[in-house]
């Protein structure tokens, strides 16, 4: 996954819409990112990315736009992976 990018993820209603991420956020962490297929945070004491733990993977959320426009904000669980 990278920014910008087009995937399908399940909604509320288990539906599956396609949607444009723009911005992926964390609970934990303040700074995260997408890097190739990891989520990657900075880390204060080690200056430099990390690959965010399996343990703490339930805090990252995705900020989406649907081609409506509308804004979504979905788990990175709900992302649907593409073969």
């Amino acid at each position: 996954m990278i920014m910008n990018e087009t995937v399908m993820f399940k909604d509320w209603f288990g539906e599956k819409k396609p949607a444009k991420i723009v911005g992926i956020f964390s609970d934990k962490f303040e700074e995260v990112k997408l890097n190739g297929d990891d989520v990657v945070y900075w880390s204060k004491k080690g200056k430099d990315y990390r690959r965010v733990k399996d343990k703490d993977i339930n805090t990252v959320y995705l900020e989406m736009e649907t081609p409506r426009g509308k804004t979504e904000f979905i788990m990175l669980e709900d992302v649907i992976p593409t073969k």
